[in-house]
């Protein structure tokens, strides 16, 4: 049985405490939440979790888009060792509140680069974190990016080039993040690519297209990509990376509505 995780940064923006976000979802019947590690104090993640009883289904925050930011990049041969510094302090995160996943996104284009040379350093990377995860048990999944519309200039916008690396790194623990949101906008055929690559899946994210707003309405690729998630015997959680059109409790509720199942009693 798939559940859906609310996403504690997304669905709410800068509105209201960290505390009151997670309290927020766990009224409204979510199971399991995201948010960026960075951001928030383990010991009151803790808090959170014994109080409300609702799980971590993946953390992001772990890698950046362009240098000179907050966090490594993932294909720029400078930031590795501070990749791997991060990815140490990522996964006892991610091991004291339980967190199975860990969020990597692939970084922006160098112009002066070929595709090759930015699969190559993305390849690098990862070899030099994968001793990490498997001994810590935790996954890396590598979220391919629309560059259509939110993310012009990324790196691995395709969920070909997502699952190349994957099948080149040979990792268990590492995995594709598969967000229906952004491979719909690049096009991808949703139910192909998740009934035929599933094995290299090991979290999805969803958003209504356009606007990656709830995913509420018939949105039909949306609907079918939900099925076809099911059919593969997933039972993970399904993240709701979106920003609401009004308040985030409000298009919880309709969430429960359209999708019941989704949600714990």
């Amino acid at each position: 049985m798939n559940r859906f995780a609310a996403h504690l940064e997304m669905n709410f923006g800068n509105e209201r405490s960290f505390g009151e976000r997670w309290q927020t979802a766990a009224a409204n019947h979510f199971a399991g939440c995201e948010f960026v590690w960075r951001l928030h104090d383990v010991t009151e993640v803790l808090e959170l979790q014994e109080k409300y009883k609702m799980r971590v289904a993946c953390l992001g925050g772990t890698t950046g888009f362009a240098s000179g930011g907050e966090r490594p990049v993932l294909t720029r041969p400078e930031d590795r060792e501070w990749l791997v510094e991060d990815v140490q302090k990522a996964i006892g995160y991610a091991q004291m509140t339980s967190s199975p996943y860990l969020v990597f996104v692939p970084g922006n284009l160098n112009p002066d680069w070929s595709l090759e040379r930015h699969r190559e350093e993305a390849l690098q990377s990862f070899a030099a974190v994968v001793p990490y995860l498997e001994k810590a048990g935790v996954t890396a999944v590598l979220e391919p990016l629309n560059s259509k519309v939110d993310h012009p200039g990324i790196y691995c916008d395709t969920f070909s080039e997502a699952a190349r690396l994957i099948e080149q790194i040979g990792s268990p623990n590492v995995k594709i993040l598969y967000d229906i949101y952004h491979m719909q906008m690049m096009g991808e055929q949703l139910v192909d690519s998740i009934e035929t690559h599933h094995s290299l899946i090991g979290h999805y994210h969803a958003a209504r297209v356009p606007g990656r707003n709830e995913p509420l309405g018939g949105d039909e690729s949306l609907q079918a990509a939900l099925q076809a998630i099911e059919k593969t015997g997933y039972e993970g959680f399904i993240g709701l990376e979106y920003k609401p059109t009004g308040l985030a409790e409000e298009s919880y509720r309709e969430l429960r509505v359209q999708y019941p199942s989704f949600f714990h009693d």
